[in-house]
């Protein structure tokens, strides 16, 4: 389904980062709603990556979420770059690039945000302050978990449950 003034879902080849900004800049500047993420919501890649970031295998939950990412049109495929860049962020960290992780965790942040408080299921608002508390607090050993958000989550849409 388009989005009425939303940006094209593909672009030129090399053009998808400057088409990344665009459909944020759209999902801030036009407050345009990103959807529940129902869909998502009740993947199995997606729920495969969330049990490999928990179990701190960081590297191997990017690599899972890439493949989710390529599958999926935006508005939903900025919250699976959002990951992906999550997965890789940490992984930065526990290799000692403190400067990487930054950047990766950092624009994590900025693609999170449309999606708050709640998306595909997830407490988004959580991961969000969990992920800034450690950067803010120079990258302390904790990793942020990914929970479940509060509320009951909608049923998943037919065909999509298992």
């Amino acid at each position: 389904m388009a989005v009425r003034g939303a940006p094209p879902q593909h672009g030129a080849p090399g053009e998808r980062p400057a088409l990344d900004r665009r459909w944020l800049a759209h999902l801030r500047r036009d407050g345009a709603a990103a959807g529940d993420g129902a869909t998502l919501a009740y993947s199995g890649t997606l729920e495969r990556g969330i049990a490999e970031f928990n179990d701190g295998r960081f590297f191997a939950s990017h690599e899972t979420w890439e493949a989710l990412w390529r599958d999926t049109r935006y508005p939903e495929r900025l919250f699976c770059l959002a990951l992906t860049k999550l997965g890789a962020g940490f992984e930065h960290g526990r290799r000692a690039n403190p400067h990487g992780a930054a950047k990766l965790l950092s624009d994590a942040l900025a693609f999170l945000a449309p999606f708050m408080p709640a998306f595909a299921g997830l407490d988004v608002r959580a991961l969000h302050e969990d992920v800034s508390a450690w950067l803010r607090a120079e990258r302390s050993s904790a990793t942020p978990t990914i929970r479940r958000a509060p509320s009951p989550s909608p049923s998943p849409p037919a065909g999509q449950r298992g």
